[in-house]
Parts: C-alpha cells; sequence; structure tokens
C-alpha cells in the first residue's frame, strides 16, 4: 500500500500510539500488507482518483455530465480556443489540454463562458448544504481549489452580495448606519419631557392608560404645567387612543420613538438605570419595599448635578439647591442670601443650562458620528428591515440565535424626520412601519437572475412547516375570536390520505403551497361568477 503521506508510513512500526491508533492497528493485523512512501510528485495515479471524488463531491450533477459540458462549452468559448491553440503550439506554460479539457497551474479545470456552467459552480458552492452560504472570500476559495476562469472574483463577489439567504441571515460587521440627531434642546424646565416604564419589579399594580394619565397630572402637571412636547417609546398605554386624544386636547405633542429604538430616548433609560442602582443599594432582601423608596430616590436624583447642564435638577427648577442633613450645620451671613441669588440668577441660570445643553448634544454628536457613517434612501429603494424575534408571539418557543435577521426586500414610502424611513411592509407583519436607518440596508437584487429574490423559506413568525404535499384544497372558512383578528383557515386534502383524513390548517402556515391555495380561489371565483 503506498501513501504520500511519510507519518502514516510508519503506523506499523511506531511504538506509541494513542488509544484509537491502538484500535485501528488490532483491527488491521488481520491484513497481510506494507505501507510505502511515495512522494505525492510521482503519485499521479491517486491524485487523479482524488481529484476525481473532489469533482464529484463539488457538483450536484454526475461527474460525466459536468465534463461533457466543459469539453462542449470549450468549443463555444473564443478565449478558451485561443488558449487551447496556445498550448498545441507550445507557446504557454500555464495551460496544458488532456482527454480534451483545459488545465491550468494547479491542476485546475478552465470553465469557459457558455451557457449557465460558471453560475451554476458558483451556486453549488455557495448555496448547497455542504457549502453553507459562505462569504466572499471563502466562495471564492472553494471554487479555486478546483476550477479557474478570467474575472472569476468579480461573478463570486456579485452572485454573493445578491443572495437574497445571506442578506436576510447575515449582519453588516461595519458601522452602524445613521448619524446621531440629538433631541431639540427645550427652551425652559418641563417644556420637553420624556416617559418609560420599568417592568418585572415584585408585586407590581397594573398601570392602564387611564392611571398614567392620573399620575402625570397629579405629580406633574399639577406643579409644573403641561409640557409642549412628551417624548416615549411605542408602549400600548402611549399609542392607546386614550392617551393620544388626550394630550391632543390639552396641546401637547406626543412624539414616539422609531420601533425597538430606545435611543431616542436615552435620556429616561438612563434615568431608569440609575433608580435601578439606587433601589440595589438600599432595597431589603424579598425587594418587596423598592416602592417606599421611591420618593427618596427622586430627592437624590434631582441633587445630582448634570455633567451636560452643570446644574442640578433642583437648580434648574427653583433656582437653588435645597437644604440637606450636611447643610443644616452651616449658618447663613447677611440678611437672605439665598433669596438674593434666587432672584438675580434665575434667568441667567436658564440660559447657561441651555448652552451647556447645547455644547453637550454638538460634543455627543461628534464623537458619535465617529463610530457611524451616513445613509439616505430614496422613495422606491429596496431595503431589507432588521427585525427581532420579541416582536412576534410565535417566536417566544424558538431559539432566538437562529431567527433571521433581517426580512424583505420592502420599498421605501418617505421619510420621516432626519434619520428614519416608512416602509411599506406586507400585512402579516403587524408592526410599525417607521424604522430608524440603522435597521435598513440597502437590498441587493441580481439583474441576471430576478427569481433568486423570491424566498423559498418560511416567512417570518411563521414556525411550521409540512413533509407531506397538498393535493388540493377543499373549502375555507373564517375563524373569528373576541379581542383577535379574524383569521383564514383551509380544509386541505393530502397526497396519499383518504378525503375523510383531510384537516383544516390555517391559511399563513400554507405558504409552502400557495400554489395550490391560488387554485382554490381560482375555481371559487369562477363559481360566484356562475352562480
Amino acid at each position: 500500500m503506498k501513501t504520500d503521506n511519510v507519518a502514516t508510513s510508519y503506523f506499523q512500526t511506531q511504538k506509541k500510539l494513542s488509544p484509537k491508533q491502538a484500535r485501528w492497528q488490532d483491527f488491521l493485523a488481520e491484513f497481510d500488507y506494507t505501507l510505502e512512501y511515495k512522494p505525492g510528485s510521482d503519485n499521479h495515479v491517486a491524485d487523479a482518483l482524488s481529484r476525481k471524488a473532489e469533482l464529484a463531491s463539488i457538483t450536484s450533477q454526475p461527474q460525466e455530465d459536468i465534463m461533457d459540458l466543459l469539453r462542449e462549452g470549450l468549443q463555444h468559448d473564443p478565449v478558451a480556443k485561443s488558449l487551447i491553440a496556445l498550448a498545441h503550439e507550445g507557446k504557454t506554460k500555464r495551460f496544458w489540454v488532456e482527454d480534451g479539457l483545459l488545465y491550468t497551474k494547479g491542476r485546475r479545470l478552465y470553465v469557459p463562458k457558455w451557457g449557465n456552467i460558471r453560475r451554476n459552480l458558483i451556486k453549488e458552492c455557495h448555496d448547497t448544504k455542504w457549502a453553507g452560504h459562505p462569504g466572499q472570500r471563502r466562495t471564492k476559495a472553494l471554487l479555486e481549489s478546483a476550477y479557474y476562469w478570467p474575472q472569476i472574483r468579480d461573478e463570486v463577489e456579485a452572485y454573493v452580495r445578491t443572495c437574497l439567504v445571506c442578506q436576510q441571515d447575515k449582519v453588516e460587521q461595519r458601522q452602524p448606519r445613521g448619524l446621531l440627531e440629538p433631541l431639540p434642546v427645550a427652551e425652559r424646565p418641563w417644556d420637553s419631557i420624556t416617559m418609560d416604564f420599568i417592568i418585572g419589579l415584585p408585586n407590581p399594580t397594573d398601570c392602564t392608560a387611564e392611571e398614567t394619565a392620573r399620575l402625570f397630572l397629579k405629580h406633574v402637571v399639577k406643579y409644573w404645567g403641561l409640557p409642549k412636547f412628551i417624548i416615549s417609546d411605542r408602549d400600548p398605554r402611549f399609542t392607546g387612543k386614550f392617551w393620544t386624544e388626550l394630550f391632543k386636547l390639552m396641546g401637547s405633542e406626543l412624539h414616539f420613538s422609531t420601533s425597538f429604538h430606545p435611543q431616542t430616548d436615552g435620556q429616561t433609560e438612563r434615568v431608569n438605570v440609575f433608580l435601578e442602582l439606587y433601589l440595589r443599594h438600599f432595597v431589603s432582601a424579598n425587594q418587596r419595599d423598592w416602592a417606599k423608596l421611591l420618593d427618596i430616590t427622586q430627592f437624590s436624583y434631582n441633587l445630582q448635578r448634570s455633567e451636560a447642564t452643570n446644574k442640578s435638577p433642583f437648580e434648574l427648577a427653583t433656582g437653588q439647591q435645597p437644604l440637606t442633613p450636611h447643610t443644616l450645620t452651616i449658618g447663613y451671613t447677611g440678611r437672605s442670601p439665598a433669596a438674593f441669588k434666587f432672584v438675580k440668577g434665575w434667568h441667567e441660570q436658564a440660559d447657561i443650562a441651555r448652552s451647556y445643553l447645547d455644547k453637550a448634544a454638538k460634543k455627543m454628536k461628534k464623537w458619535a458620528d465617529k463610530k457611524r457613517r451616513h445613509t439616505e434612501y430614496k422613495v422606491g429603494d429596496m431595503v431589507l428591515v432588521k427585525l427581532f424575534p420579541q416582536q412576534f408571539k410565535s417566536l417566544r418557543p424558538v431559539h432566538k440565535g437562529l431567527v433571521r435577521r433581517y426580512e424583505g426586500p420592502f420599498p421605501i414610502l418617505g421619510k420621516v424626520g432626519n434619520v428614519s424611513y416608512k416602509v411599506e411592509l406586507p400585512p402579516r407583519l403587524k408592526i410599525h412601519p417607521v424604522f430608524h436607518v440603522s435597521y435598513l440596508k440597502p437590498y441587493h437584487e441580481d439583474k441576471d437572475d430576478p427569481s433568486r429574490g423570491l424566498s423559498k423559506r418560511a416567512p417570518t413568525a411563521v414556525v411550521t412547516s409540512y413533509d407531506k404535499e397538498v393535493e388540493h384544497i377543499i373549502a375555507d372558512r373564517i375563524i373569528r375570536r373576541r379581542g383577535v383578528p379574524p383569521t383564514t383557515e383551509y380544509l386541505v386534502k393530502w397526497k396519499g390520505l383518504l378525503e375523510s383524513e383531510a384537516s383544516w390548517e390555517p391559511a399563513n402556515a400554507l405558504w409552502q403551497f400557495q400554489e395550490q391555495i391560488e387554485q382554490f380561489r381560482a375555481k371559487d371565483a369562477t363559481r360566484t361568477s356562475a352562480a
């Protein structure tokens, strides 16, 4: 037995063996054989056999068919013809002809530009399960191990860039899209406020939209008046009819963040972090006394000076810091220095605070934009939308890491603000259609083969697939339940099963059988018109 691996040739005589090698040596001891080393440069026969197996493994077609296609294609490719002529004349050492095939360095086959041979080979080294949708560089490496043609890199890059599966599943390893857009600085205290909820605390009480409005009037409006702007996330309590209509009548503008983009309401998120940190310091072991600590937490937060304004909330709202236990021992000088300072500097402090906030916003934007990139879209541009599993109830049981990252492509309907866009979503995606630009990425269409833009996988939020084939649809019905949107179901006759074993299946679960559903609808429309 001859091998081009030196280590293998000593297998019978080596003294130290691993457990696996010992088992193999015990098994092979029953056979009469010897191992002999032969350099790979002299081992042409075995090398050809290995290349034959390699060729068969990277093509789904029979090897003979591929070879025949390559031979036939060489007769139709002008470049290949000229290379064959040069090889026959001995004017090139880079290419040579064997058995009607053109080879190049590394004994790689030259693939002619004829038909879909090149595209099918790229597809085989990218789309198949054994390839696993690798990136541009790795797809090119798989191809170049056995094949060669001019501009192979450009064709591989174009194919991989326009792969719908890769665009939906892979996250861009680049700077996030969209420059920072700071919120406008308020003219005076309490002109603009932000709101959010912290959930998951022990013994919570249900806070409805009506209760939220009552608490807002009690703790904010009663002391500081109505704000001009209220910024919040898209919590149903904030987007509901009661809340929106109430503040519409009061004259306050409601500004909502884009879907799953907490950076819009970043100020409130930071306050939430401070609140949770404070409660963590002083809450009891059972954590049930957190509500009793809220008042002192608020007092402590209002004492702290902001890095942006260099003033505390107390100073901005009342013009002075309140007395605290450590200041009670300090005596006063003069009749009322605090009152004099209060009268003299109130407006001055407000102007200084606004200038500090404006300076802080510019500084924040400058540093944030260094790690971001500017991106703009036009109406009609096709984009992929980044979705989150927690947006869909049906995806809660599945592993979040295996859910595709993007869905689409969808067209842009218009620009909302400076860094958000409205996207035309299908009815099955019951989510808000406005997204921050960082959650969008451009869709690359394969203009040579538009069918590659049609997904063959289950739509987002659908976790059902069938291993049976639908023979035809027998009937349909609409299911109506209180508080739930109506859904359509189809009575399905399965191939190989009796009609008595037909079953009702939800319409969105039959995504694999749209052709049979369309046929049923066409027949149903014909019967309706005839009646």
